[in-house]
């Protein structure tokens, strides 16, 4: 598995505690984020699972070959850069705004990064789901599940969670349950 734009780690970490035989290749571009990275995957003892990887999506690097994952996923920066004030901290703007990589670059690195078959994880704001399902088809993931993520049973998504597979053969959309967050 590999992780686009980790962070500090906290869903590598989840992965690999949830599932003891895997194993993450968590990809960062902000070196600050990689080492608070390293210090959790630390904490946590699953450094053998997960290996943080400083990096910048848009110009992988060697150790993250072309087709090598059976599975990608990524929570990238909700909002473009011209959609809000940026956070006067060069990190949070990073990590809020399309500065360091924009959806395209997610969903493009993703579909490279796919064997095919493999599947290709992401969360995000309903708002941009139009451009995320283009992005998907235009790189040869085909959207398979989609997730609604709501706040109260009553209220509208917040999120959308999206899973695509690359080239699986003409596989419908499952518009699925939505997932009600707890204490939200």
């Amino acid at each position: 598995m590999a992780e686009l734009g980790c962070g500090c780690g906290e869903i590598s970490i989840r992965v690999a505690l949830s599932n003891p035989g895997v194993t993450v290749d968590a990809l960062e571009v902000q070196t600050e984020l990689c080492d608070q990275a390293r210090q959790l995957i630390d904490d946590h003892g699953v450094n053998t699972q997960v290996r943080v990887i400083p990096g910048d999506l848009r110009f992988l690097p060697a150790c993250m070959p072309a087709g090598h994952y059976a599975r990608v996923f990524c929570n990238p920066p909700f909002f473009s850069p011209r959609s809000g004030r940026l956070p006067p901290e060069a990190g949070r703007a990073a990590a809020r705004f399309e500065l360091l990589g924009g959806m395209e670059d997610f969903i493009q690195a993703g579909a490279g990064l796919l064997q095919p078959g493999g599947d290709f994880d992401l969360i995000h704001r309903p708002e941009r789901l139009p451009e995320i399902l283009n992005g998907c088809v235009t790189h040869g993931l085909q959207p398979i599940r989609l997730i609604p993520v709501q706040a109260r049973p009553e209220s509208a998504a917040i999120l959308v969670l999206i899973n695509a597979r690359k080239e699986n053969g003409g596989q419908s959309l499952i518009l699925a349950p939505p997932i009600v967050l707890p204490n939200a």
